[in-house]
């Protein structure tokens, strides 16, 4: 289906910058880390502190603000998100101590949080089928190039100044994400299609679409894929770099190809969707994702001396799985919520963020070294995500689901 009405049809660029800064503020500001700590007096840890904080306010945004959408409209919100997320990347460069930073980074995050969810639900009001779900292909292949680009403009931008230049970056693309959305996103959601508002009634919507076996089972598939790729996230370094004694920049090469290749998945999936649609792809995703990680732990455990060229084919292969499998279950959650796309997508993307954020230090929680170790972990979590997918499909296939489907557009 195309637009349901042209004159409320969004600029694709303006939500590339509303759905994509959060990811971008996060890995540009990666290699700023050591000199926040020595410029301003603190210790590793609190400078780390605020990455978290973004994290943390970027899941928290999206789980709290978006639902606030459904009843509000669209429009508002992004423009006082987007406003919100200049003004606090402004104040973050001219931060003068540790503390006003980790403040202003979490808040900023909020605000980045907020234009990421309804972002999303933009899509949600002006298309369906398989026209959303292109859409989403097209949102998720750009915002998942941001990884890549992230920490080279991170460098660039270390290059002309210190740290702080890297939110007088990001200050600058909040002004421009700020007037995209005022030329290029009109309202999408009329008050005739509003729900109720107050904290009562977003609680009701969100009880209510978790109540939904065709939401929560898309949900669920979504957490568990994505914790096992955070796993490979956040253990890949440490592991490949110790196990297999990867120096600094030949990881950076394996990871940044990795993302590439994830990224071109996710065209791929919006080449294809249109003519077989997301249930599809997500099976084709999730299968050869699930299948390279058992291979990778079932390889790494019972070689004697686990090789760099197949373990990174392997890992590239799980990667790239996942470029289909985020765009498809983004599409599938939201058409299952599609009424009430706000707390669909604040539901769907702040549990998936605080499943990923927790499963990312599994590998140093689990004390886990080993390239076999970490592809154990990956094939559990990829198996239960297959897994509920089986389940789901059975259930669908006995009557007892309520799955609504995404039909041709």
């Amino acid at each position: 289906m195309t637009a349901r009405s042209a004159d409320r049809t969004p600029a694709l660029a303006a939500l590339v910058l509303v759905t994509g800064v959060g990811p971008l503020a996060t890995d540009t500001y990666v290699a700023a880390l050591p000199q926040v700590e020595r410029a301003l007096h603190t210790a590793a840890e609190i400078a780390q502190l605020t990455m978290t904080a973004f994290l943390v306010g970027l899941a928290l945004g999206q789980l709290l603000l978006a639902p606030v959408s459904d009843a509000r409209g669209r429009r508002r919100m992004l423009i006082v998100s987007s406003m919100a997320f200049t003004v606090l990347s402004a104040i973050c460069a001219a931060a003068p101590d540790a503390a006003l930073l980790v403040a202003a980074r979490a808040l900023e995050g909020l605000a980045g949080g907020c234009g990421v969810a309804v972002g999303r639900a933009v899509v949600s009001d002006c298309y369906s089928g398989r026209e959303a779900a292109a859409r989403y292909g097209t949102l998720a292949s750009i915002t998942l190039l941001a990884p890549v680009i992230a920490p080279a403009i991170g460098g660039v931008l270390l290059l002309i100044g210190d740290w702080r230049v890297v939110f007088v970056f990001l200050t600058a693309l909040g002004v421009a994400m700020t007037a995209a959305t005022l030329v290029g996103i009109p309202e999408t959601l009329p008050p005739e299609r509003r729900t109720a508002r107050g904290l009562r009634g977003t609680a009701g919507r969100m009880a209510g679409l978790l109540r939904r076996r065709a939401f929560l089972a898309a949900v669920a598939i979504q957490c568990l894929a994505t914790a096992g790729f955070f796993t490979y996230i956040g253990g890949s370094s440490f592991v490949l770099q110790g196990d297999l004694g990867l120096s600094r920049g030949r990881y950076s090469l394996l990871f940044a190809s990795n993302a590439a290749g994830m990224a071109l998945l996710t065209w791929v999936f919006r080449a294809l969707v249109r003519r077989v649609g997301p249930d599809l792809l997500r099976v084709v995703g999730l299968t050869v994702s699930t299948g390279a990680a058992v291979c990778l732990a079932l390889y790494a455990g019972a070689a004697t001396t686990t090789r760099l060229a197949p373990t990174w084919v392997l890992l590239a292969i799980v990667v790239g799985g996942m470029g289909l499998v985020i765009p498809a279950t983004t599409a599938i959650a939201q058409n299952a919520g599609r009424e009430i796309g706000g707390t669909a997508s604040a539901l769907q993307g702040g549990l998936t963020f605080i499943v990923g954020a927790a499963a990312t230090p599994l590998t140093g929680v689990l004390g886990v070294t080993s390239v076999a170790g970490m592809g154990a972990i990956m094939a559990v979590l990829f198996l239960a995500s297959a897994g509920v997918l089986a389940g789901a499909e059975l259930a669908r296939r006995l009557g007892r689901s309520d799955r609504p489907g995404i039909a041709r557009a």
